[in-house]
C-alpha cells in the first residue's frame, strides 16, 4: 500500500509539470488565473486547481495573492534564508511550489520591512521552475543555478503533494 500511494504521488507531481509546461509562452496579465492568461499566482493557483480540485488561497492570510498561497492551509511550508546563496535545492519535490521575496509591481527589491513573498512559480528539477514573468510578459522557465538573484531571493518552497489526500 506504501508503494501504491508513492506511485500516485510520482503520478500526481508529473501531471503538474505536464500541464505547467503546457502554458509556456501564454501571456501575463496582471491578475489573471488561466486559462489564456495568467499572473504567478494564477499559475500556480490554475495548474492546482485543474489536477488537485483545490482552491490553494484556501484560508490564506494576506492581501495578495501569493502570501495567500503561502499562508493557505495546503502543504508544508520550507522557509529558506534571506540572501542566501548556500540554500539547500535538493530538498525541493517537481510540483513543489516556490516563492520569492518581490512584494509587488511597485516594489521588487528586498527590504527589511518587506517580509512577504511577491512572487511564486512551481519547481519542475534540475533547478529550473516555470512562473509568469510580468517582465518578459508570459510564462518561462528559469533556473536557479544561472541567475543569481533567484537563488537570492528565494524565501520559501510549499510542498502540498506529499500531504495531499489520494
Amino acid at each position: 500500500m506504501i508503494n501504491a500511494n508513492i506511485n500516485e504521488e510520482i503520478i500526481l507531481r508529473e501531471k503538474i509539470i505536464k500541464l505547467a509546461l503546457l502554458q509556456l509562452n501564454k501571456l501575463y496579465k496582471h491578475g489573471s488565473h488561466g486559462p489564456d492568461t495568467f499572473d504567478c499566482a494564477g499559475l500556480v493557483w490554475y495548474i492546482y486547481h485543474q489536477i488537485c480540485n483545490i482552491d490553494i488561497y484556501d484560508l490564506g492570510i494576506g492581501i495578495s495573492t501569493t502570501t495567500r498561497i503561502m499562508t493557505s492551509s495546503y502543504g508544508k511550508l520550507t522557509l529558506y534564508q534571506e540572501d542566501s546563496l548556500t540554500k539547500n535545492f535538493n530538498l525541493l519535490h517537481k510540483g513543489d511550489i516556490v516563492f520569492f521575496h518581490r512584494q509587488s509591481l511597485k516594489d521588487n527589491e528586498p527590504r527589511e520591512d518587506n517580509k512577504y513573498p511577491g512572487h511564486c512559480g512551481i519547481y519542475l528539477e534540475n533547478n529550473d521552475f516555470i512562473h509568469c514573468s510580468r517582465p518578459k510578459g508570459k510564462v518561462i522557465i528559469s533556473n536557479f543555478d544561472n541567475n543569481i538573484y533567484w537563488q537570492k531571493v528565494l524565501v520559501a518552497s510549499k510542498d502540498i503533494i506529499s500531504n495531499y489526500k489520494l
